[in-house]
């Protein structure tokens, strides 16, 4: 007895985003490692959580202002 057998969803108007999100963040962390890499290494460590949601925050914006239309 399966509860779910008639449901279906669609997952492409999610995957899109969601990669989308990964590729911002590691992007945005690598550019900090390169530019910020001659910080001691606790200060370091300590600001990678800020840089990412940083990274968080610039692909918020689009998918806020309706580029996640363009997943769809």
């Amino acid at each position: 007895m399966n509860p779910f057998e008639g449901v279906e969803f669609d997952w492409m108007p999610f995957i899109g985003p969601i990669i989308l999100l990964i590729a911002t963040v590691v992007a945005v962390a690598l550019v900090y490692r390169l530019f910020f890499n001659w910080l001691p290494t606790k200060l370091f460590n300590s600001l990678i959580g800020p840089v990412v949601l940083f990274g968080f925050y610039i692909w918020a914006i689009p998918m806020n202002v309706g580029f996640h239309e363009f997943f769809k």
